[in-house]
Order: C-alpha cells, then sequence, then structure tokens
C-alpha cells in the first residue's frame, strides 16, 4: 500500500512537472540562442538575455511564480527587428545585437493606454508614487521633529524609497542580480545565480490602471498574504 501511494505521489509530480513546462511554453513569445521574451500578461513582459543560453527558470526572491495564465499577443518580424504587441505595450527588439540597450530595445505603450510613454533601458521614471520607510518614530506628517533616526536629520522631511506604482504608466524591474531557489522539492534553498553577465527584466505597463498593476506583480512575485486582523491593533 505504502509503494502504491508514493507511486501515485511520483506520477502527480511528474504530471504537474509537464503542466507547469507547458505553462511556461505557452507564454514564451520569442526565444533564440541568447534572448527569451515572456508575456506573463497583457501588461508584464519578462525579458531575458543570457550569454551561454542557459535560461533561468527557478524562482529568485523576486519572481516566485514561473506559470502564468494565458495570454493574447501578437509576434512579428520587421526584418532585422521583432516586435511583441499586447492590448497595453509594444515591444521592439533587435535580434542578434548582443545585450538590451537603449540602441537595441524599446517599448511603447500601446493605443489608447494613457498617459502614453516611449521606454528605453536607462530612462528614469519622474513620478513615482514611493514606497515606505523602516520607521516613523520621530516624525511628525512627513518632518522629522526628534533627531534619533540616522538616516534623517531633525527638520528633514522623510525619506521614501521608490514603490512599485508610478503615473508614468511603466515600472522597470531587474532582477538580474537577486538570489535564486534551487528548487529542491524536499527542501527549497538559496543559490547564486551565475556571474555571466546575463540580463533578466520586467516591466510593467499599466497607465493608470494601479490596481491592474498590483494584480500582475502578484502574477510573479506571488500573492501577498492578508495579515490577521488582530495584527493591527486598534
Amino acid at each position: 500500500m505504502k509503494k502504491m501511494l508514493m507511486l501515485m505521489l511520483c506520477l502527480l509530480q511528474s504530471a504537474y512537472g509537464m503542466i507547469a513546462a507547458q505553462d511556461l511554453q505557452r507564454n514564451i513569445a520569442y526565444t533564440d540562442n541568447h534572448v527569451r521574451f515572456t508575456v506573463i500578461s497583457d501588461g508584464t513582459i519578462r525579458m531575458e538575455y543570457a550569454p551561454d543560453g542557459q535560461f533561468v527558470d527557478n524562482k529568485s526572491f523576486i519572481a516566485v511564480d514561473r506559470t502564468y495564465p494565458a495570454t493574447e499577443y501578437k509576434l512579428k518580424t520587421r526584418g532585422k527587428w521583432i516586435e511583441i504587441s499586447t492590448a497595453k505595450m509594444v515591444m521592439r527588439y533587435k535580434k542578434d545585437s548582443g545585450p538590451f540597450g537603449p540602441e537595441n530595445l524599446s517599448i511603447a505603450s500601446a493605443k489608447g493606454l494613457e498617459p502614453a510613454f516611449s521606454w528605453k533601458p536607462g530612462t528614469t521614471q519622474t513620478a513615482n508614487l514611493k514606497g515606505t520607510f523602516r520607521t516613523l518614530d520621530g516624525f511628525d506628517g512627513e518632518m522629522q521633529t526628534q533627531g534619533y533616526v540616522a538616516d534623517s536629520k531633525q527638520g528633514e522631511k522623510i525619506k521614501l524609497e521608490d514603490g512599485l506604482l508610478a503615473k508614468d504608466g511603466w515600472t522597470f524591474i531587474n532582477d538580474s542580480k537577486s538570489l535564486l531557489f534551487d528548487n529542491d522539492p524536499t527542501w527549497e534553498w538559496v543559490k547564486q545565480r551565475p556571474d555571466n553577465g546575463g540580463q533578466d527584466w520586467y516591466f510593467m505597463a499599466y497607465g493608470h490602471d494601479y490596481k491592474a498593476a498590483l494584480k500582475d506583480f502578484t502574477l510573479f512575485a506571488g500573492k501577498v498574504p492578508l495579515p490577521p486582523r488582530y495584527a493591527f491593533g486598534y
């Protein structure tokens, strides 16, 4: 009986792995010896450059999910350029042109997405909605009234880090250097990425639909558990 249960478990794991691999392949819009573009949703695309041709399918500290729902997109080849378009953006990359840069990669907003944008590697956001701060102790509103927070001085405004969302209508996430999980089925552990100059990027296009952006983020970064009510205090 125990051997039968173990066999069934192995078969289920194998079937799940095959389904996951099929789901991953379904969303890969284009791949060659060095680049791979995966459409996660109509507003999010993963862009990989691998000098050795070995793409990363392991989970990372940022991206813990590698299987995505079916998404509509169009792939076109225009001379040396490939073009991947969705309902929210149009990405263009020059084939066989090496690592991603402003000369060979660009993303523009699709018609109807507001605000319209045109992005290339190196483009800086101008209207990030900011993130969080490690502590609010000693702050009255946005101004520090006490002088015991090491990275702020008394009388200074709070220095918020950049957050996920921006009024620019797009967000760029560079996952090229984060640690990976080793996919051990018994006990997952951390491992280093290959130090080979690879690029692992995510680009999100959402206009002013911030709820859609948050939903798209959870497709690859995982769902965020809601803390229990008692944890919020009064």
